[in-house]
This record gives structure tokens, C-alpha cells and sequence, in this order.
């Protein structure tokens, strides 16, 4: 049977993170086709967070300080996933559940027909929004996908949705060449995907807005397309030699 890690980065997330987990469980008992590892990331919180995974049966929580950034939550779950568990497959999903939990059965379908990287997104004509994000977010989100679009090229129209699976050697790749930590790390995954031709795949889903005052829309955006600037320049260290 094979190995699926569930990487649920964590900053700040006492509130949801229990009843979070807990849903991901239920939601897993009714999927048994693969062996799932729930592999929450605690980076850095400074709230009880770290006590709350703690106290959760059968999950495998990873934890250090200070904070690196969502992105670097993440490659530290990859790392656990494929370094030390030899898992065959990771994906990863916001602590919110923003994206529905139907989305990972799918997910894992793309995995198993050789697909190395499976992004969901929420401007598919198909997808669902249940609940929208207030306008200056969608004003950011809009202002975000023209400029990635124009620098990258993507053939995939959402580079930013929470819900994303892996497979093992494109993850691996991932640690070796990603150097993105904040929120543009996706950007950067794609890109090493593209520019490597790994066979990537994009698919519609349920979203709902979940608010998180923990993210300063002006301070997130600006280094954000800062960030954006760097991927492009580090283009000679993605590719492979």
C-alpha cells in the first residue's frame, strides 16, 4: 500500500487546528486505498498551537522556531515525508480547510497517472466559490495572477490555492533547488516544474474564504512581488545540468 503524507503547515493556528485534524481523520476513514501520515508543521507559533498537536493521537508533528514562512513549512514537510518516511506521495493543504477535502482523492488520482505536481485552482470555470474573499483581496489576487502570468507564462490560471500534491522525485527536486520561503513558493515550485518538464496537471475546486487576520495584505503583497523578481533571476539555478 503506498505511504501519502498530509502536510498541514501551522502558524498561530490554535483555534482551528484540533477540529481541523480531526476532519481530515473522518474525512480518511472513508479512503483507505492508500497509508496516510498527518504531518502538521508548527513553524514557529507563539500561541498554543505546539500543545494542542501535542495532545492529537496518531499524528506526526514536526516543530521548530523561529518562523521560516509557509513555503519553508512546507519544504520541512517534504523533507520529513520523503527523506525520512519514504513516502511515495505528499500534498499539502491550509490549516483552514479553505479548499474542500473532496479535492484529495483527486489529487492522488493525478499522482497515481504519473503526474509529478497537481495544483488545484479556484478560476477553473468549474471550480466552486462558497464563500468569496473580501474585494481587496480579490483586487490583490487579480493584480497577482496578471503579473505571474506575464513574467512565467503558467498554463494554469491559479498559482496561489492552499491544496497542491507531490510526487516523490519532483518533491525531492523541490529541496534541492527551491530558495523561496514566504508565500511565493508556489510560484516557484511551478517554475522548477516547467522549466525541468515535469508532467504537471491543474483540476477545479470547492473553496471557501476563510479569514486570517494573521496575514498583513500590504506587507505579505509587497514581499511578495519582491520575491517574485528573485525566482526570476535564480532561473540558471532551477534547471537541471
Amino acid at each position: 500500500m503506498k505511504k501519502v503524507g498530509i502536510i498541514i503547515p501551522c502558524y498561530n493556528e490554535e483555534k482551528i487546528i484540533k477540529s481541523s485534524i480531526l476532519k481530515i481523520k473522518d474525512f480518511l476513514k472513508r479512503n483507505k486505498e492508500f497509508k496516510y501520515f498527518i504531518v502538521p508543521v508548527n513553524d514557529g507559533s507563539t500561541d498554543k498551537t505546539q500543545e494542542i498537536l501535542e495532545s492529537i493521537k496518531d499524528i506526526h508533528p514536526i516543530s521548530y522556531s523561529p518562523n521560516k514562512g509557509k513555503g519553508g513549512a512546507i519544504k520541512e514537510g517534504l523533507k520529513y515525508c520523503f527523506k525520512e518516511m519514504k513516502m511515495d506521495y505528499a500534498i499539502f493543504m491550509d490549516a483552514d480547510l479553505s479548499t474542500k477535502l473532496n479535492a484529495l482523492p483527486i489529487c492522488l488520482d493525478y499522482l497515481e497517472q504519473r503526474y509529478k505536481f497537481v495544483i488545484t485552482s479556484r478560476h477553473d470555470k468549474d471550480s466552486v466559490i462558497e464563500v468569496r474573499q473580501p474585494l481587496n483581496r480579490r483586487f490583490i489576487s487579480k493584480c497577482s495572477r496578471i503579473i505571474i502570468g506575464s513574467m512565467f507564462h503558467f498554463k494554469v490560471k491559479d498559482t496561489q490555492c492552499g491544496f497542491k500534491g507531490f510526487s516523490k522525485d519532483f518533491g525531492l527536486e523541490l529541496l534541492r533547488k527551491s530558495r523561496i520561503n514566504g508565500f511565493s513558493f508556489d510560484v516557484e515550485f511551478l517554475y522548477i516544474a516547467k522549466l525541468n518538464h515535469y508532467r504537471y496537471v491543474s483540476f477545479p475546486v470547492i473553496w471557501s474564504h476563510e479569514d486570517d487576520s494573521k496575514v498583513s495584505g500590504l506587507k505579505t503583497s509587497f514581499r511578495f512581488f519582491k520575491d517574485l523578481f528573485k525566482i526570476k533571476r535564480n532561473k540558471k539555478y532551477y534547471r537541471n545540468k
